[in-house]
């Protein structure tokens, strides 16, 4: 019979999250010499890329410039709980979302003179300034006033009380090449801004290097970098490996619920995919694509154990992923990495995005926010 104490019915997680919170500093500053730029507005939107919202703002917070987000949801959670940094909020607002969103004193994207007017009507009558920063398209074809018409908007908001133009940003669609069309998109915006310093009308930041153009493109026309996955070490894409080294920042973990025996010739999951060719052991790890886990990397997916490559036994499961551990020995318990390094080797977000025919992205931003994120150094 095992006695339950204090430190026996401790909650050991069965599948976690650990975050570097050193290697985010570290690729924060890695990012700043390379751009040459101190100003950061860090996206930590969707969940902070699924590492966890609150886990990276507390790295973050009196380090950068502004947290950046894309939902009125997130900005108010850290407003709430990191109110000396500043947010902006890149999502349009609805009507009704507005009011909240001055009352937190969130710095809010515009793209329209329409939308400018209401928040300005709305500051106005509960007596405050909002600071704003238009977006201007020049060439996304999403949210931002079109280029063309960016001049003659702007000074008509210039006229509105209840502002403040602090800022105006762009997006790049293919920042990670260094071509015509980019090269179209900084000098159309350069060309803007000559206009409207004519007129008078300067912004305090400019803004449109996210993590790829901040690893290729040095103008002095921005003065403040947006970046998103290389904070977490993680590259939008490969060939930007050259221009600067960041090491990642999370790790996916789970431990062994089960060890079994399976003998040549029977199957292990959904479809009957994986039929032992000679007898091997195989493990269960609770975790699934419930979790994030994608399912479409199943063929070609692999995890560690006791720092050996163990490939997957079957498809993966809503709630469970078999491993074939081959000749390994392992119990129950045992930590098994997804994400991260164990010994001399190592998987990424990347090779996983390989493995499931998607971007590196979606496969961090995807992982569940119930999984528990633990911040270790």
């Amino acid at each position: 019979m095992v006695k339950l104490d204090q430190s026996t019915s401790r909650i050991q997680h069965s599948s976690w999250i650990e975050l570097r919170a050193d290697r985010l500093l570290q690729n924060l500053e890695t990012l700043r010499k390379h751009s040459g730029q101190t100003d950061v507005l860090a996206v930590i939107k969707a969940n902070a890329y699924g590492h966890g919202l609150s886990e990276i703002a507390n790295a973050l917070a009196g380090r950068v410039t502004y947290f950046g987000v894309a939902t009125l949801r997130e900005a108010l959670e850290l407003k709430e709980n990191h109110p000396q940094t500043p947010v902006f909020l890149f999502g349009h607002l609805f009507p009704h979302e507005i009011p909240a969103a001055l009352l937190g004193g969130i710095t809010l994207s515009v793209s329209s003179v329409e939308k400018a007017k209401e928040i300005s009507d709305l500051s106005e009558d509960l007596g405050r300034k909002t600071s704003v920063h238009v977006k201007i398209d020049t060439g996304m074809g999403r949210m931002g006033i079109p280029v063309r018409e960016a001049a003659v908007c702007i000074e008509e908001m210039t006229r509105l009380k209840g502002l403040m133009l602090d800022g105006i940003y762009t997006h790049f669609p293919t920042a990670e090449k260094d071509d015509a069309f980019r090269e179209n998109q900084v000098r159309e915006f350069g060309l803007l801004l000559q206009i409207l310093e004519q007129k008078g009308i300067i912004f305090r930041f400019r803004h449109a290097t996210n993590s790829a153009a901040t690893l290729t493109l040095k103008t002095p026309l921005f003065n403040m970098i947006r970046p998103g996955l290389t904070l977490y070490g993680i590259y939008p894409d490969l060939e930007l490996k050259t221009q600067a080294h960041f090491e990642p920042v999370l790790s996916l973990k789970s431990r062994i619920v089960l060890v079994k025996k399976v003998r040549a010739g029977e199957s292990v999951g959904y479809g009957r995919e994986f039929v032992a060719k000679t007898d091997t052991t195989v493990a269960i790890l609770p975790l699934g694509y419930s979790h994030g886990y994608p399912y479409a990397a199943w063929k070609k997916a692999s995890v560690l154990c006791r720092g050996k490559r163990c490939s997957l036994a079957g498809k993966v499961s809503m709630d469970y992923i078999a491993v074939d551990l081959g000749n390994i020995e392992a119990k129950e318990g045992d930590t098994v990495t997804l994400i991260g390094e164990d010994q001399n080797e190592r998987i990424t977000a990347e090779d996983i995005a390989g493995w499931a025919h998607t971007i590196p992205y979606e496969i961090v931003t995807r992982l569940s926010s119930h999984i528990p994120r633990i911040v270790v150094h």
